[in-house]
């Protein structure tokens, strides 16, 4: 059988340190650095011992369930009788540390309070006034195309108008799918319920549907709507 002290997979450390004046032994004993795939068995036969061996190792290290290890993890290996439980607890608090006191690089810190360039914003607030201009002009459009109709005028129409809403460009039906003076279907209008709007598309409805607003009020007598 081998030395402990000699094998590849494990670093002969002296146990004689002043961390174990207070009552660790001054033994040897190895350390051994956990791979993907090791078992607590499979390590004690990398050091020449048997399946009993196992719980030594565990009772070393503080491992509660010896089916459960982490690769990574240094493990101290007992020399024979040695206490090395004070050794493993230094090592794993020395492994802490060094991950408690890790600090993000300054380029990470940097990325934090990055800020837009100037050109960005610049450019997002013209694109903003040029959308909100395009709107203006829009709405300013179909404003002078209503307030511009000239609708269409006969006695027939007003007629219509009196028996729909009483000549009201407000009225609404009970419930509000019908608006204004003709008492048109709120889809018509696709959302200008102005008067102008409200006369072009009565005359275009009619003209469309019956002709004319004579036909219109020939239909709304026989039927009681238009």
């Amino acid at each position: 059988m081998k030395s402990l002290k000699t094998l590849v997979l494990g670093t002969t450390v002296a146990v004689g340190v002043a961390g174990f004046a207070a009552g660790a032994d001054a033994s040897a004993h190895t350390s051994y650095k956990v791979q993907s795939g090791d078992t607590l068995s499979g390590i004690s036969q990398k050091f020449g011992k048997d399946y009993s061996f196992v719980s030594s190792i565990a009772s070393a290290n503080g491992i509660s369930n010896p089916n459960l290890i982490h690769a990574g993890t240094t493990l101290v290996i007992p020399d024979g009788t040695t206490t090395v439980r004070k050794t493993a607890q230094l090592v794993q608090k020395q492994q802490v540390q060094q991950s408690s006191t890790y600090k993000a690089p300054s380029q990470q810190k940097q990325q934090t309070t990055y800020k837009a360039p100037v050109q960005q914003k610049q450019q997002a607030q013209t694109q903003t006034k040029s959308y909100q201009s395009t709107q203006k002009a829009q709405t300013t459009q179909k404003a002078s195309n209503a307030s511009s109709y000239q609708s269409s005028s006969s006695s027939a129409k007003a007629w219509i108008a009196q028996k729909e809403s009483s000549n009201s460009y407000d009225a609404r039906s009970a419930t509000g799918k019908y608006i204004g003076k003709y008492q048109l279907d709120k889809s018509y209008l696709n959302g200008d319920y102005s008067p102008a709007n409200q006369e072009r598309v009565a005359d275009n409805y009619v003209k469309q549907r019956y002709g004319s607003w004579e036909k219109a009020k020939q239909f709304w007598l026989a039927n009681g709507w238009y």
